[in-house]
């Protein structure tokens, strides 16, 4: 009689894998726990190519460069420019950039927008106000009303102190109604009571920004003459200039002649 073969026994954790896989549920739970770190690798290192991590270049200073030039430049290549705006500031080059957004140094990646703002070349005109026979503070008011700026005060033995009794722009008398560069300096002509002996004080103006400095001083019937450090390259370095030293020192006593110079040094 021929004897049956032994069949060997099925391991018991064999079976029950076997009997789990059959089922829907337990195959999906594998799948996951396999699938989804592997999905989770493979998205962070898609992200890590596409942003480009700790790839970062510092934006290059484009102030005063035309934008062309700008173009031009090396790391501009890596950067899209584009010009957002243009205004008119004086002493400034027509048809340049002054300002930009990222600022100088920023770390950017490649591909970033960099937003510019050009210098006009041609400014906005302004109508020339009559301020003769106004006070000081009266013609400054009117002045700066209409985009204009005070340049030098210069005095003449008067009746009244600080009375305009004339206007000039380039040294030549301007008449009211003429047009000229919005921004542009008016040169006033005023009275000083000899008599009255009138005398002003120094204020301190350390610590202020440049057209701070300029207000106090102009409310106090002085001169100014600017002094920037070699440290201010650019229109964004006088902005945020402040005054470091005046020549002369503050003075609370009224030993000043009326339209004194003060020398007034500024850096960032």
């Amino acid at each position: 009689m021929k004897k049956l073969a032994r069949k060997e026994p099925v391991p018991v954790t064999k079976n029950i894998v076997g009997r789990l896989w059959k089922s829907f549920l337990f195959r999906n739970i594998v799948y996951a726990a396999v699938g989804l770190p592997l999905l989770a690798f493979i998205i962070n290192f898609a992200l890590l190519l596409l942003t480009q991590h700790n790839r970062t270049f510092p934006v290059p200073d484009f102030s005063g460069l035309t934008f062309e030039e700008a173009l031009a430049m090396k790391e501009a290549k890596r950067l899209r420019l584009e010009i957002i705006d243009s205004v008119y500031v004086m002493h400034r080059p027509r048809g340049t950039i002054f300002r930009q957004v990222p600022e100088p140094q920023t770390e950017v990646k490649n591909g970033r927008r960099v937003l510019l703002v050009i210098n006009a070349h041609s400014p906005r005109k302004v109508t020339v106000p009559e301020v003769t026979g106004y006070s000081l503070r009266q013609a400054k008011a009117v002045l700066l009303s209409q985009g204009l700026a005070i340049g030098k005060l210069s005095y003449e033995p008067d009746i009244a102190t600080n009375n305009v009794l004339a206007q000039y722009y380039k040294r030549r008398i301007i008449r009211q109604g003429t047009e000229i560069d919005a921004g542009s300096e008016i040169d006033l002509i005023l009275g000083r009571n000899v008599e009255s002996g009138q005398r002003t004080v120094i204020p301190s103006v350390t610590g202020l920004s440049t057209e701070s400095a300029k207000d106090l001083l102009l409310d106090n019937s002085l001169n100014y003459e600017l002094h920037y450090d070699a440290s201010v390259k650019n229109y964004a370095d006088s902005l945020a200039a402040r005054v470091y030293r005046q020549m002369p020192s503050a003075s609370s006593s009224n030993i000043w002649n009326l339209g004194t110079t003060v020398e007034i040094y500024l850096r960032p």
